[in-house]
């Protein structure tokens, strides 16, 4: 089958056409954003081909077109740029590993309407990191249902395997990584503070996740969560809390504030995470020089005042 090609808007599509529909099989250009067209030769673009986006540096965001009905295995796979995806919510056929070490994969965003105009799911709306992690933290591609999302079954599946990872053994696997890196021994991936510090770093985005969409949550999962990011935040034995914060969501507000609001932030470690800033994320720095002066000298006073009474 002939493959043939398509420009558009500075994007070059390699396809080919089969049974009166179109599949893409490249991808040629260096768009930050990509609309995937939903026709080429007046046929319908219904599937996407494996790796025909694999490896595409500089990608953000990608919106697919309403028409796809199948995408194959590692499709975006080492897109470690793209950061969104858009699909309309629907059945697909889907392969294996699609998003696979997509690291920078924050939302998969479910659309009722097509690409260009694409408007997301009120229903869905705060789900798409919570459906965009089972790529990403929670490997577990077998909850990628675009249709299901918001059940209440799914929810209960995502939150089995959030504490599957969170009461996890953090040495587990890392006999067999030496065994099975003996030439890279030494490396800071075989080094084991830094594979603990990975795991950890891990069960505090996954606990970060589930508080910030809690539709569902159990009392005693939100307790649990909160008490793993609490006790790993700064002046802590280890401080992973803090360092997916600093690192990974300087600019988040959501984040920050969550962070704050769970008592990660303390009078006790206030200083300490101002000198680790410097001059970095002057507004997180910001809001919670605000924050402590609103909640954390607040109960201080009257805490103080207690006691003196």
């Amino acid at each position: 089958m002939k493959e043939k090609r398509f420009e558009q808007g500075g994007a070059l599509y390699h396809y080919i056409i089969s049974e009166k529909s179109v599949t893409i099989t490249g991808y040629e250009g260096n768009k930050i954003e990509l609309v995937i067209p939903k026709a080429i030769d007046d046929l319908p673009v219904t599937a996407i081909e494996k790796k025909a986006f694999f490896n595409v540096s500089g990608l953000y965001r990608i919106y697919l077109p309403n028409t796809l009905e199948s995408i194959g295995d590692w499709a975006f796979a080492h897109c470690r740029d793209l950061e969104e995806i858009y699909l309309s919510r629907k059945e697909y056929v889907l392969g294996k590993s699609l998003f696979m070490e997509c690291a920078a994969l924050k939302r998969i965003c479910l659309t009722e309407k097509e690409n260009g105009n694409a408007r997301e799911d009120e229903v869905c709306r705060g789900f798409g990191s919570l459906l965009s992690s089972t790529c990403g933290v929670l490997d577990a591609s077998y909850l990628f249902q675009t249709t299901k999302v918001d059940d209440a079954e799914w929810l209960a599946l995502w939150d089995a395997r959030m504490l599957t990872i969170l009461h996890g053994d953090d040495m587990e696997g890392y006999t067999r990584l030496l065994l099975c890196g003996e030439e890279d021994y030494g490396s800071r991936e075989n080094n084991l503070e830094y594979f603990l510090e990975e795991k950890r770093k891990r069960k505090v985005r996954v606990a970060f996740l589930r508080l910030l969409y809690d539709k569902g949550l159990e009392e005693a999962n939100r307790k649990e969560l909160t008490g793993y990011l609490v006790s790993h935040t700064k002046g802590c034995e280890s401080e992973e809390t803090w360092l997916v914060l600093k690192e990974e969501h300087g600019e988040d507000m959501e984040y920050i504030s969550l962070f704050a609001d769970l008592e990660c932030l303390t009078t006790d470690n206030f200083e300490d995470i101002l000198l680790d800033l410097g001059a970095e994320h002057p507004q997180m720095k910001a809001f919670l020089m605000k924050y402590k002066e609103e909640h954390l000298e607040k109960s201080d006073f009257f805490g103080k005042l207690s006691l003196d009474l």
